[in-house]
């Protein structure tokens, strides 16, 4: 650790304002800044680092030097109380816990966490229809979306994050280990986490964790002791919203910055060096890299049958979770103790995609045997992995995204059908076993408020697959185009209540009402694609060259002349006067009664581009 690294209270803060809008806010120096000491904090911490720990790191003040927060923002007493194997409130990665040990309080913060079904089996197989399933489910297909589900989770929990003064010895840990009351036989919190509501299950980490912050950890998050409180970034006068966003902004800074360091490398939210991925790689001991390598094949063969039989059927799918995986390899269990489990889980994912990616026969997309390996479940014991033999009809979608298709193997299978109905747009949609496409434009609404909405038909699917207001990734494409990095993958919010729709997107400005823009998502897939089209040869509208497909009548209806690409150039007369125009006939043309259109002049609107056609009509060009 070198000495110009951040030290909370004698240096100025990590955090500035412009972190609260994101990392394409803020000054390169800065984000070097906030990266040199992530990176410190890999080395130091031994474990991998969540965005939500990262923010406690540069939010609460964690001290690289003393190994611990330190600093005067945190009440220990605050603390919610939790003891192993009961049930209470689901508690995301971040948060700081007390657990019950019938003498001294033993406090903790909550670095990684896993479902722990029971019908995990011990060598990590268990029934398809838990990958993949919400929270509730009962069965294969059978999940209820009311009430409060439950269900039984893994928090590995870091007891020395709160200094050497408040370390818990090894000889203690060692005690509540074997005890296996207050801790499990690894030195993980085992328990039975109760979600508010369905919807509050789907959240990802990052999400729950912020409403954690907002909510009951609300008082922390307000401490003005840190060493840069929010009160401090934000104006006087801000309310609950722009508390929201500034929160959720500073993690995207954090998020943007571990993913862009090189010498970094990120699983699923949880961030750990290239070089404890390599020394891994090189050991040979338990979990050492031939163990890892020979899981992976493993994983792979799983689903080849020991034998043919001329009466056997194509075999199933097989399905594996690392966790209980890993803890079956000999000599193994000093490895997964405490902090190690999480580190081991993430390293043996990303060598497992890694083997799944590289080993690839590019003429098949299979792996040797003839089998396809991908991530099912992300969530289930430490990840769920799939092997499929002798094809499968997923090999276009990236086998580190997952579809929970053993969950979706048990509900009925979706109709293949065109849906044209949605906000009155021209919507093209289609529906394959694998995924769902569909084609609409742009308005000038969407870029506007920062959406786009939904079909109907998808938005079921959406609901099916349980991402209701979840937070997923879009990926844009501008086809012959090269957008900005920071709008080529974004995140969004899932929102389908009311008129279903994804928030917060940021349109590029080379965007323009009308556009079309084809949707691709995979069945469950927290990634969702969207592309524009070129056109086979530009086109001239209003003395602009348009080079993408566009939907006409919204092009003229909402890209009047004089507008920019956002529209903000614009008056309001001149927006009033394009809608109250009768609906564009298929060329694009606008048609304005003489009467109507003598009111609009009348009223002085400008209606640049009106020309004489007939003696009744005048024609928007």
């Amino acid at each position: 650790m070198t000495d110009d690294v951040w030290q909370p209270y004698a240096d100025e803060p990590l955090l500035t304002p412009e972190m609260t809008l994101g990392p394409h806010a803020v000054h390169p120096m800065d984000l070097k800044r906030l990266g040199n000491y992530l990176s410190a904090l890999l080395e130091v911490r031994r474990a991998p680092i969540h965005v939500n720990v990262a923010f406690n790191a540069v939010y609460f003040g964690y001290d690289l030097s003393k190994g611990g927060y330190v600093g005067g923002p945190l009440d220990l007493d605050a603390f919610p109380v939790v003891a192993f194997g009961k049930a209470a409130d689901a508690l995301p990665v971040g948060a700081m816990v007390n657990i019950a040990t019938g003498s001294e309080p033993l406090f903790a913060e909550v670095i990684y966490k896993e479902g722990k079904h029971d019908l995990l089996n011990d060598d990590g197989t268990l029934p398809s229809w838990i990958s993949g399933a919400p929270v509730g489910a009962t069965g294969p297909g059978e999940a209820s979306d009311t009430g409060t589900p439950a269900r039984t989770e893994r928090l590995v929990i870091d007891v020395d994050a709160f200094g050497q003064g408040l370390s818990t010895t090894t000889s203690q840990l060692d005690r509540l280990r074997r005890r296996g009351k207050w801790l499990d036989a690894y030195g993980h919190l085992v328990l039975t986490a109760t979600y508010a509501s369905p919807s509050d299950a789907k959240l990802d980490d990052v999400t729950c964790y912020a409403r954690y912050l907002l909510t009951r950890g609300r008082n922390q998050l307000l401490s003005a002791a840190a060493p840069a409180p929010l009160s401090m970034l934000l104006i006087e006068t801000a309310g609950e919203e722009q508390l929201a966003i500034a929160l959720t902004g500073i993690q995207r800074t954090l998020a943007a910055v571990l993913a862009s360091a090189e010498e970094l490398r990120t699983w699923r939210g949880y961030t750990f060096t290239r070089r404890s991925l390599a020394r891994r790689l090189h050991d040979q001991g338990p979990l050492g890299g031939a163990d890892m390598s020979s899981i992976a094949v493993q994983l792979s063969r799983s689903a080849v049958p020991s034998c043919v039989s001329r009466w056997r059927s194509n075999p199933s799918p097989a399905y594996t979770a690392i966790g209980p995986r890993l803890r079956e390899v000999n000599g193994a269990r000093e490895s997964l103790a405490g902090l190690g489990y999480a580190e081991a889980v993430c390293h043996a994912n990303a060598i497992i995609s890694d083997y799944a990616c590289r080993e690839t026969n590019e003429e098949t997309g299979l792996l040797s045997g003839n089998v396809h390996l991908r991530l099912d479940d992300p969530w289930e014991g430490g990840g769920v992995w799939r092997a499929e033999h002798p094809t499968s009809d997923y090999l276009a979608v990236d086998v580190t995204e997952p579809l929970g298709l053993g969950w979706l193997a048990t509900l009925p299978e979706p109709d293949l059908i065109v849906d044209r109905h949605h906000e009155n747009d021209p919507v093209d949609l289609s529906v394959t076993d694998s995924q769902i496409s569909w084609t609409q434009p742009l308005r000038l609404s969407h870029m506007l408020d920062r959406h786009t909405p939904l079909p109907d038909r998808v938005v079921s699917h959406i609901r099916a697959a349980g991402l209701d207001s979840a937070r997923m990734r879009l990926l844009l494409t501008h086809d012959g185009r090269e957008l900005d990095p920071s709008e080529t993958v974004q995140c969004v919010q899932t929102r389908l209540a009311g008129k279903p729709r994804l928030e917060g997107i940021d349109w590029p400005i080379e965007f323009f009402p009308g556009i079309l823009l084809t949707y691709t998502w995979s069945y469950g897939a927290g990634v969702l694609r969207a592309t524009t089209t070129l056109l086979d040869y530009p086109v001239t509208v209003d003395g602009k060259q348009i080079e993408h497909r566009y939907a006409p009548g919204i092009l003229t209806r909402e890209a009047a002349p004089g507008l920019d690409r956002r529209g903000k150039a614009a008056t309001l007369a001149q927006r009033c006067a394009c809608r109250k125009c009768r609906p564009c006939r298929s060329s694009g043309v606008v048609v304005l009664v003489e009467d109507a259109a003598q009111t609009w002049v009348s009223a002085d609107v400008e209606l640049t581009g009106l020309s004489l056609r007939g003696d009744r009509h005048r024609q928007w060009l």
